[in-house]
């Protein structure tokens, strides 16, 4: 192994550890009242974060050890079956199998809650590796970009009725990323970017209230009058009161009712509550090492396979953070989006270990 090679899997590896700490002290902080308040204990949801933790952690070990054969052929199923389950989550909506969360029918619960969108972005990203490093798809060409972009189409489009707008763009981001990585023409990366946007827009006209509302809310700064303008301003008030140096840990005030879910889609807020503009620019400086490191590594594999599949796990990773932050700070409407890594939430955290542990694995394949 290079020393380049080997100072990026020790930047991966020591990132990804120091941001799983930060989490477990931003979940146990911040979960604590709503936890108390609910269970009676204010360790309940954290106990319950570490097991998820040492779940995606034992996941993550095990892909990295796993062959390239055992993705190809991991590649189909896991994408098929992921796909079933969203169609899942429609075909039962409102019953107890597929439970209406915050006006939406995300997950599904089987005896073990999942949000299989989660894993439908992970099975696009080992389906698109597989077809481009065989040969079947073309992506020089622009109908082998069609090819791909029907691929991450599919599930976008029964996101988009559960309603899952953020979903959606999570996964379409994954798939430009995706065609960028394999070695898409740019433009026709740009004419699909394009297409989408437009598709976008009169998707949002056409389902009407749910998105118009989230989105007009954003713009309604001075009023509370709607649920989601109140999260957004809330979160501003508790990013912002940290100041520079933050409260101090377990300090927050507005983890105490004012801000809604305070541990999972505005945790970031609370750490820049009790953190300050210090404690949130390291941890934000910490994903910056961790998908500098990843990418690096993505961009070394041996194979086209390892290369798409890389990149496209870093792209998980990363268009979580960019929404849970945009999110947090106002710049986008309210959307339930976990933080990586740092958010209570077993589905999330198990998919976001996996996607790097595919990413130390295939560090290890490049070596050899």
């Amino acid at each position: 192994m290079t020393n380049s090679a080997s100072m990026a899997v020790k930047m991966l590896i020591g990132s990804t550890i120091a941001i799983l700490v930060i989490g477990v002290l931003a979940v146990g902080t911040a979960s604590s009242f709503y936890s108390l308040k609910e269970t009676g204990s204010d360790t309940t949801y954290l106990r319950g974060h570490i097991v998820r933790i040492l779940i995606g952690l034992a996941a993550c070990f095990l892909l990295s050890t796993r062959s390239e054969v055992f993705f190809r052929r991991s590649a189909w199923p896991v994408y098929v079956l992921s796909l079933l389950a969203v169609i899942a989550t429609l075909v039962f909506k409102d019953t107890q199998f597929a439970p209406r969360v915050n006006g939406s029918v995300r997950w599904l619960d089987l005896g073990v809650t999942i949000l299989p969108s989660d894993f439908v972005r992970f099975g696009f990203v080992l389906l698109s590796g597989l077809l481009i490093s065989k040969g079947s798809v073309d992506i020089r060409q622009f109908k082998g970009v069609i090819v791909i972009v029907s691929l991450a189409l599919v599930p976008s489009m029964l996101t988009i009725f559960q309603p899952d707008l953020s979903g959606t763009a999570f996964t379409l981001f994954v798939m430009v990323v995706v065609l960028f990585v394999a070695g898409a023409r740019f433009s026709h990366i740009l004419v699909v970017v394009g297409a989408l946007l437009l598709l976008g827009a009169s998707a949002v006209l056409i389902r009407g209230d749910y998105q118009l509302d989230r989105i007009r809310a954003s713009f309604q700064e001075h009023t509370m009058e709607q649920d989601d303008n109140y999260q957004t301003l809330q979160a501003r008030i508790t990013l912002g009161s940290g100041g520079f140096a933050g409260r101090g840990l377990g300090q927050s005030r507005q983890k105490r009712g004012f801000l809604p879910e305070a541990h999972t889609d505005f945790i970031l807020a609370v750490i820049g509550e009790e953190a300050g503009f210090l404690g949130t620019s390291a941890l934000l400086l910490l994903f910056f090492l961790l998908f500098t490191s990843s990418f690096w590594i993505a961009r070394g594999a041996n194979t086209t396979f390892d290369a798409v599949t890389g990149g496209g796990a870093t792209a998980i990773l990363l268009a979580g953070v960019m929404i849970h932050t945009m999110v947090n700070s106002g710049m986008i409407p309210v959307t339930g989006m976990p933080l990586p890594l740092v958010s209570w939430g077993g589905t999330s955290m198990v998919v976001n270990l996996i996607c790097i542990g595919t990413v130390i694995g295939i560090s290890r394949r490049s070596t050899v």
